[in-house]
């Protein structure tokens, strides 16, 4: 009887480990992905006001690039995105 339950909390254990593992890694994913589009979008978009003729571009995007809304490791990357496509200042 003992041994069914060491067996059954350990089976549990491991059953609960593999689900946080599966999801830890399925979130890091998607971030990853976030963080992938959103070095893109800024990349682009420095890239627009580099080639642009109008003088005051590139200094736009250096402002407009100070002003992400981040917040140390906590910032959140969907928020991110949403202001750099809403707002990309590249003239």
């Amino acid at each position: 009887m003992t041994i069914k339950a060491i067996f059954a909390v350990l089976l549990s254990l491991t059953f609960g480990a593999l689900c946080f593992g599966v999801g830890a890694f399925t979130t890091s994913f998607n971030q990853n992905m976030c963080y992938s589009e959103l070095l893109s979008e800024l990349g682009s978009g420095s890239q627009k006001a580099a080639n642009s003729s109008k003088p005051k571009a590139f200094k736009n995007w250096a402002n407009f690039a100070s002003n992400l809304p981040l917040q140390g490791y906590e910032s959140n990357c969907e928020e991110i995105l949403k202001y750099v496509k809403a707002g990309t200042p590249h003239e």
